[in-house]
């Protein structure tokens, strides 16, 4: 009887420790785009704070997560918003050091997200190892212990999908009963758990199938294993020349594009912050409702079959998308009447140009509740264009970026 007491002891003890380190829910914000609520995110700590210094501690273990309220949501279109996110928050250093773990990350992504789908990012803060999962079944893990806190930095760092997004994930546990609710309420059926499963086995198989011939061959000329023949995992790396002659020629369009500006100053104030400017978007593009924009953005995913990323294609991603968002927020201007009545508030548009740089759709994403601020948002990309053109590097036509800005007034 005493070692079952004991053991019955020890077997509590053990359960405290657990529940004591699980992560609390420090705050949730629900994500909208041309009026439509696609999922809610989600920040754990072990301890709760208001401030995103607190948050950034590497000691500590952490949770991103995402619960889909959309009843289908494109794999790409979710990754891709939040790489630019990424991009916009955090150096190029950053950037450049992880671009490797940006394919790996990226290559998760595959598929369909549907309502109830949990996509859970977790930091261990021991072996500083950040595993990605989808519905309780892992997908991929990332050993870089630096890596949590660049996707981290994506949501709560100085230029965030929107203000309220950012203040709702710093709520401190101070979470609308109503918000809390829902978030709760998001669950994965059990056939899509299973279907889940499956599709993994099947890749798994697949990937399998993909290297039995190849190890068959390897067996077949033993000659040959003694000399070192195996083709690099990737394609590019980060510090490759080829990564950072790409960086570089962007960063030269930019600079002699901003060089030929002449950009004409008027009397009204700057923004507070280059990075943390904003102001709100008029209308939906030309086409009208908001099904509609949201509609023709999913399909641009499924037209065709993505090609491999590699780290350099990413990388040069990251900072033309950077690039391009500096550029427009040197010709943001707070307008006179706005400060004067005390208006505030954060605006989202999704910008499409072509290969010259030209401007060709700008839609509104999210909207303030003042109108001078968002014919300033859309005002200030008209006089940003024409942009530094497209990188032929990118192999693309047109390029869509998002633009967050946010109209802040000194405290």
């Amino acid at each position: 009887m005493k070692s079952i007491k004991i053991v019955f002891s020890l077997w509590v003890l053990t359960f405290a420790v657990t529940t004591s380190a699980a992560p609390l829910l420090n705050g949730l914000a629900l994500e909208q785009q041309f009026n439509k609520e696609l999922y809610i995110a989600a920040v754990y700590s072990e301890s709760l704070s208001s401030d995103s210094a607190g948050l950034f501690t590497p000691e500590t273990p952490r949770r991103l997560e995402v619960r889909v309220l959309a009843k289908s949501l494109p794999a790409r279109r979710f990754r891709n918003q939040w790489m630019e996110s990424i991009a916009i928050n955090n150096r190029g250093d950053t950037l450049s050091s992880q671009a490797e773990d940006m394919v790996t990350f990226a290559n998760l992504f595959k598929g369909r997200l549907h309502r109830g789908d949990q996509l859970a990012i977790d930091f261990a803060a021991d072996s500083g190892i950040t595993s990605v999962s989808l519905n309780g079944i892992t997908l991929g893990e990332i050993a870089n212990p630096d890596f949590f806190n660049t996707l981290l930095r994506a949501w709560i760092g100085p230029v965030p999908p929107s203000t309220d997004f950012r203040d709702g994930l710093l709520s401190a546990g101070n979470i609308p009963d109503s918000l809390r609710s829902t978030f709760e309420s998001l669950e994965p059926s059990s056939e899509r758990i299973a279907e889940l499963q499956l599709k993994l086995i099947s890749q798994e198989e697949a990937l399998a199938a993909a290297q039995a011939p190849q190890k068959e061959e390897e067996l077949s000329k033993p000659t040959l294993v003694e000399v070192d023949l195996a083709p690099p995992t990737m394609t590019l790396t980060p510090a490759s020349s080829e990564v950072l002659e790409v960086a570089e020629q962007i960063t030269e369009q930019v600079a002699q594009t901003e060089a030929t500006d002449g950009l004409s100053q008027t009397e009204e104030a700057p923004l507070q912050q280059e990075n943390e400017s904003s102001g709100e978007p008029i209308q939906l593009a030309a086409n009208g409702p908001e099904d509609i924009a949201l509609a023709e953005m999913d399909e641009e995913f499924e037209e065709e079959e993505e090609a491999p990323l590699t780290a350099g294609m990413i990388l040069a991603r990251q900072i033309y998308t950077s690039n391009l968002l500096r550029h427009t927020y040197r010709h943001i201007r707070y307008p006179k009447r706005a400060q004067e009545r005390g208006q505030e508030g954060s605006v989202r548009l999704n910008v499409v140009i072509n290969t010259r740089g030209e401007v060709e759709e700008i839609q509104a994403v999210q909207e303030s509740r003042f109108g001078t601020l968002n014919r300033e948002a859309r005002a200030a990309v008209e006089r940003a264009a024409p942009y530094p053109a497209v990188p032929s590097q990118l192999g693309e036509e047109t390029f869509s970026f998002s633009l967050p800005i946010t109209f802040n007034l000194p405290d």
